[in-house]
């Protein structure tokens, strides 16, 4: 049966090489006319998720065992595969927001264009990437390159981050610290059976996996810990200048492990704990073998995080961007992200009062996870929308509203192109918004990467015990230093609403979350001259889910 899957699926990628082109493949073809469909690019050809290579497996092989498996209390299928399938990290190549800014990085530093591709496709391409690596092929994602059909490592490119990417990276010194950072996790130049496959289990049965797939597994204490993850979400970019020049220095663009590193949940709580949920019972992990036991604790392969935008985008265009996951796997993964991001963070009005025609009220905002809300990529933000209306259900004060163009009223398309962290709010032309915004090195705010060299702004939500000791890659940045309420775990903002009569006011406030902020999308969709752009630009035109709902609430001030 393996074989004749693999058979089939390689007469289908003859097939469709013969009749398709991968939109992928050639950054320079130019799209510029605004009449363009999504009839306009070629569908992404499908790759053989039952690939070997020298290294590594394809994540079908893997589900050959460890899908069908379920939770003996409460019954529930917990196939390893299949969750991870209908993952950002299962579509890590193919994220088409991923693939245009890559494009627009390359456009804007064509002189860097090795070090680029090298530096994105290193984590979102691992196994391509390792495997090119070793045998001294290029690392390049465009052209000829990884996302080229023709290219010997294109199935092990589209497969993302992979199962045995992971579950075999090293137990390194370097593992956890600066030297392991930003995609430098170690893969053992070991083939055959002598490749070991790190698991959360002592003593596990190897004869099953070795005749299988030609892997050994054996237990690994790094497979639990957060010092894994860290490998590719503590990432620093190189800074290049804006005279072109690639200096010595580097950019933290993202700094996620360290923002739990010195937080309370250091020793608590792994990233593991919260993106992989434990199983309520225990779980036999494999299909395959005799004699099994049920294992204890489990951790559900579903890898939730926030960004429901994209998994939205790649359900309704699976065939168009190369996903082979079925529309249910990614709805249960973005019902499982929006109940996730809603555990994230919660807001609250705390206290109210009406003094000579002004109402004050407090509004307390609490950040739950691990890390800063919202984390990772400088794209992403959090806002305040708070609504103050009278009796009579008339408006006396709004801040943080949409206004007809998608944008946030009052934020974008400000000549700076951000406002600053508040304490308190008194204008509704000033809105809470929790963010990072970049730099250059001149100083000027930049949406581009890699001429980024600091943050002129850093007010996300910081974690619960965070430490004054933070290296300054995770610090905050801006007004946020000088605001005695923005602490670890929470921050609260005063409102004064001046100018009103007395009577009865309702008060309503509601924490968004947006995965890609409007000033990275207008900057980004200068580039649709770029074939992976204008296929983003038409991606987000349409669809409807730019932003979530995090947390609510609502108050009534009386006489």
């Amino acid at each position: 049966m393996h074989e004749l899957k693999i058979l089939l699926l390689t007469s289908l990628m003859i097939f469709f090489t013969s009749c398709w082109i991968d939109s992928s493949s050639d950054t320079k073809d130019t799209t510029t006319e605004d009449n363009i469909t999504l009839d306009d690019f070629a569908d992404v050809v499908p790759y053989n998720p039952y690939f070997t290579s020298l290294h590594f497996s394809g994540s079908q092989n893997c589900a050959l065992c460890h899908d069908n498996i379920f939770d003996t209390v409460t019954n529930k299928d917990v196939s390893i595969v299949k969750a991870w399938h209908g993952t950002i990290m299962g579509h890590a190549s193919i994220d088409p927001l991923y693939l245009a800014k890559v494009a627009s990085e390359v456009k804007r530093n064509p002189n860097f264009k090795e070090v680029i591709e090298a530096k994105c496709s290193s984590c979102h391409m691992p196994m391509a990437y390792v495997d090119a690596k070793f045998i001294g092929d290029p690392t390049l994602m465009f052209g000829d390159g990884f996302l080229n059909v023709s290219n010997p490592h294109y199935d092990a490119a589209k497969d993302g981050v992979s199962c045995t990417l992971c579950h075999q990276i090293e137990n390194t010194p370097e593992l956890g610290t600066d030297a392991g950072f930003s995609g430098k996790f170690v893969i053992a130049e070991n083939f055959g059976t002598d490749r070991t496959i790190y698991g959360p289990y002592l003593d596990p049965k190897q004869a099953p996996m070795i005749n299988n797939v030609e892997f050994t597994p054996v237990y690994g204490a790094q497979i639990e810990a957060s010092k894994l993850c860290a490998t590719c979400h503590n990432l620093n970019t190189p800074v290049i200048d804006a005279d072109g020049n690639l200096t010595s220095d580097t950019f933290p663009e993202q700094a996620v492990y360290t923002e739990w590193e010195y937080s309370d949940y250091n020793g608590t709580k792994n990233c593991q704990d919260c993106h992989m949920p434990i199983t309520e019972g225990s779980v036999v992990i494999s299909t395959r073998g005799t004699s099994l036991t049920a294992r204890s604790p489990f951790h559900e392969h579903r890898f939730i995080g926030a960004n429901t935008y994209m998994l939205e985008i790649i359900k309704n265009n699976r065939i168009k961007l190369g996903s082979i996951v079925d529309e249910a796997r990614l709805d249960q993964s973005i019902t499982d992200t929006r109940e996730f991001l809603k555990a994230a963070a919660d807001v609250n009005i705390t206290t109210i009062s009406y003094v000579n025609g002004t109402l004050a009220f407090s509004v307390l905002i609490r950040n739950h996870s691990g890390h800063k809300f919202p984390t990772s990529l400088p794209i992403h933000r959090a806002w305040l929308h708070v609504k103050v209306t009278n009796d009579t259900n008339q408006s006396v004060f709004e801040s943080g509203a949409f206004d007809v163009e998608g944008g946030i009223v009052g934020v974008d398309g400000i000549t700076n192109g951000y406002q600053i962290h508040h304490d308190k709010i008194t204008n509704p032309s000033e809105v809470q918004v929790y963010e990072s915004i970049m730099a250059d090195t001149s100083g000027q705010l930049t949406y581009t990467f890699m001429n980024a060299s600091r943050y002129l702004k850093d007010n996300r939500i910081l974690p619960l015990g965070y430490k004054s000791t933070t290296p300054s890659t995770a610090q905050p940045y801006g007004e946020a230093l000088n605001d005695t309420n923005f602490v670890g775990g929470s921050d609260t903002v005063d409102y004064e609403v001046s100018g009103l009569p007395s009577g009865i006011y309702n008060i309503s406030v509601t924490l968004m979350y947006e995965t890609f902020s409007h000033g990275f999308t207008q900057d980004l969709f200068k580039d649709t001259d770029l074939r992976e752009v204008a296929l983003m630009r038409l991606l987000d035109t349409n669809t409807t889910n730019h932003y979530e709902t995090v947390s609510a609430d609502t108050a009534i001030y009386t006489p």
